[in-house]
């Protein structure tokens, strides 16, 4: 009963983002990104929906991402073959792909000059499209063990579209604030919200 409750304000939430939808969806899905930061992502989508949107990172929210984007195609990468699974179970018709990312976040002092080292073995299907919209929220960045957004954060520099944007969350660590300016400083830091930025190219 509750699953179907949390699916019913998701679809009301990704048909209607108004601030107060987008609150009640992130509260019953128990989601990390802010209701401000969904919301403000949910707003830049939508005027491009349907559209072309890679995630890094599956989660809590990634119902509402690929509803956000209906008729669009919606891209998921994540390193959790956990989370992958139960994403699948949810929507078994969603692009999911299991990654490894082979890094930890102590090696990004080493890594932010050597693009070569950056590149990752993405799917076909991932890396012969460009997007019109990349949200990176994964893979786990918090701890020195983590993998970091190092590779995610280069690829979808290599991956946006003309007219592309990029979300990277968790912009209030050293990580990913160093990785943003040095692969994504080429588009335009639109705005900052809390922990997110958003970057335009084109």
């Amino acid at each position: 009963m509750r699953e179907t409750a949390n699916k019913l304000i998701s679809a009301l939430a990704a048909a209607f983002p108004t601030p107060f939808l987008v609150r009640l969806m992130r509260e019953t899905n128990r989601i990390r990104l802010s209701a401000e930061e969904i919301f403000y992502i949910a707003g830049v989508i939508k005027k491009k929906a349907p559209c072309r949107l890679l995630v890094f990172g599956t989660g809590n929210d990634s119902c509402f991402w690929m509803r956000l984007n209906r008729g669009g195609k919606t891209v998921f990468i994540e390193d959790d073959p956990a989370w992958l699974n139960r994403i699948r179970k949810q929507n078994p018709s969603c692009s999911a792909y299991l990654v490894e990312y082979g890094t930890r976040r102590t090696q990004w002092p080493d890594l932010i000059e050597a693009p070569e080292r950056l590149q990752m073995e993405l799917p076909e299907d991932v890396r012969g499209l460009h997007y019109d919209c990349i949200l990176v929220d994964g893979p786990h960045g918090c701890e020195d063990a983590n993998p970091g957004r190092m590779r995610s954060i280069f690829e979808a520099s290599r991956l946006t579209g003309a007219h592309g944007d990029v979300f990277v969350h968790d912009c209030d660590r050293e990580v990913e604030r160093a990785y943003c300016d040095r692969y994504l400083g080429h588009g335009i830091l639109k705005r900052e919200i809390i922990q997110l930025r958003h970057y335009s190219f084109g």
